[in-house]
C-alpha cells in the first residue's frame, strides 16, 4: 500500500508505504506512473475517483488500484493538492483485484476521509501513527478469497459459491441471447434476474456466478426493494420492480428470455466452445476472462506512454488479438477506469478502425 501526494513542483511524492518486496526506486516509479491520469482530468474530477493500472516495469509485475482525492496543503497560492492511495497486488491476481474494486473503493473512502481531516501536506511530510495504521488496514487478506469478505451494503455480500449453481441449468433457462448475459458479466455490467419463483431466481443467480470461475461476484439472491444496480453484479428482483430497471440486462425466468443488453461477439465465440466441449467449460471460461483482463491492462498501460506513441501501441495490440476480444476489453477498461474512460472511447473505440484502415 502507498500513500502519495502530487504537486506541480515536486510531481509524485511517496509519503508512506509498506514495502512488501518493493525497492525505494520501485515505489517512486509506482507513484510517478500513477500521476498519468492527472493531466486528463479537471480538478473536480480528481476527488474520490479510482482507476486500475498495470505496473509491468517492476522486478515482479504488479497491478494496482488507485484512489485519488484532494487534500489541503500549506500553500496560500494553491491550497489543495491531489493525493492517492495505491493498492498493489501480484499481476497474476488481477482477476481477484477486479472483483474487489467496490470493497477497495469503499474502504479507501474511509481512509481518505481521515487523512483529509488530520493531515495537511507541507506542514508535515509524515503520516501520524493512526493514519499509517489506517493505510495498513486497507489490506485484503488471503483468506478473503474463499470466505465471507465484506458487507458493503446490508443486502450485498461476498460469499462462497454454493452447490446450487449449474451451467447446464443456466443455459437451459435462456432460449437465446446468452451472449448478452456473458458479455454483461465480462464488461462489469449488472445482471438482474426476475420471475415468479424465488427458488428459481436463486438458482439462476448462483449459476451466473460460475461464468467467471476466478472470482466470486457480488450477489443479491432476491429483493423486493429498489437497489442501485451498481451495488451488486447479480440481483434477483421481484417482478414488481422490473419497470424500475429499463436499461439493465434482465433474465426473465418465466419466459426464459434475456432482455436488454449488448450483443457480444467474443461471448458468442466462448459459448460455441463450451457447447462443443462442455466438459471443459470451466477451463474455457477461466482462459477467456484472463485474456480479457490481459488485453484490458494492455489498453490501460498505453495511456501511460507519451501521446505520440499511443497510436502505434494500439495498432500493435490490434495485430496481437482478435477484434471481438479487444472490444470487450476496451469496454471493461472504461468501466473500471473512470480516469481514462473518455480517452479510451475517443482514441480506441471511435478512431480505432480509422487507424487500421489507414494502415
Amino acid at each position: 500500500m502507498l500513500f502519495c501526494v502530487f504537486t506541480k513542483q515536486k510531481l509524485a511524492v511517496p509519503i508512506f508505504y509498506t514495502k512488501h518486496n518493493l525497492s525505494d526506486s520501485e515505489v517512486a516509479q509506482v507513484a510517478l506512473k500513477s500521476t498519468m491520469p492527472l493531466s486528463m482530468m479537471t480538478s473536480s474530477e480528481l476527488d474520490n475517483t479510482e482507476a486500475i493500472l498495470p505496473f509491468s516495469g517492476l522486478a515482479e509485475k504488479r497491478i494496482g488500484f488507485i484512489f485519488l482525492f484532494q487534500i489541503n496543503q500549506n500553500d496560500p497560492v494553491t491550497p489543495h493538492c491531489v493525493a492517492a492511495l495505491i493498492y498493489l497486488m501480484p499481476h497474476e491476481q488481477q482477476a481477484f483485484l477486479y472483483s474487489k474494486i467496490p470493497f477497495l473503493k469503499h474502504t479507501a473512502e474511509d481512509i481518505a476521509s481521515k487523512i483529509k481531516q488530520q493531515y495537511v501536506y507541507g506542514e508535515s511530510t509524515l503520516l501520524s501513527n493512526e493514519l499509517q495504521s489506517s493505510v495498513n488496514n486497507w489490506l485484503v487478506t488471503d483468506k478473503d478469497t474463499t470466505t465471507h469478505v465484506q458487507i458493503i451494503e446490508k443486502r450485498v455480500t461476498y460469499s462462497e459459491r454454493t452447490e446450487g449453481g449449474n451451467l447446464d441449468f443456466l443455459f437451459s433457462q435462456i432460449k437465446k441471447n446468452d451472449d448478452k448475459l456473458l458479455g454483461a458479466i465480462y464488461r462489469g455490467n449488472p445482471v438482474l434476474v426476475t420471475g415468479e419463483s424465488q427458488v428459481m431466481i436463486d438458482l439462476i443467480v448462483h449459476s451466473i456466478d460460475l461464468l467467471i470461475p476466478q472470482i466470486i461476484l457480488r450477489k443479491v439472491s432476491f429483493t423486493e426493494d429498489v437497489l442501485d444496480p451498481k451495488q451488486a453484479d447479480i440481483i434477483g428482483i421481484s417482478t414488481n420492480l422490473v419497470k424500475r430497471y429499463p436499461q439493465e440486462l434482465l433474465i426473465d425466468s418465466n419466459k426464459k428470455q434475456v432482455k436488454n443488453g449488448q450483443t457480444c461477439n467474443y461471448s458468442k465465440e466462448i459459448l460455441k466452445q463450451i457447447k462443443k466441449e462442455p466438459s471443459r467449460a470451466e477451463n474455457i471460461l477461466t482462459r477467456a476472462y484472463t485474456q480479457i483482463l490481459e488485453v484490458a491492462n494492455q489498453m490501460i498501460d498505453i495511456f501511460t506512454h507519451p501521446e505520440e506513441e499511443r497510436e502505434q501501441l494500439i495498432v500493435d495490440v490490434r495485430n496481437q488479438h482478435d477484434e471481438a476480444l479487444i472490444e470487450v476489453a476496451v469496454d471493461l477498461s472504461a468501466k473500471r477506469n473512470p480516469l481514462i474512460r473518455e480517452l479510451l472511447f475517443q482514441q480506441v473505440s471511435s478512431r480505432f478502425m480509422d487507424w487500421i484502415d489507414g494502415i
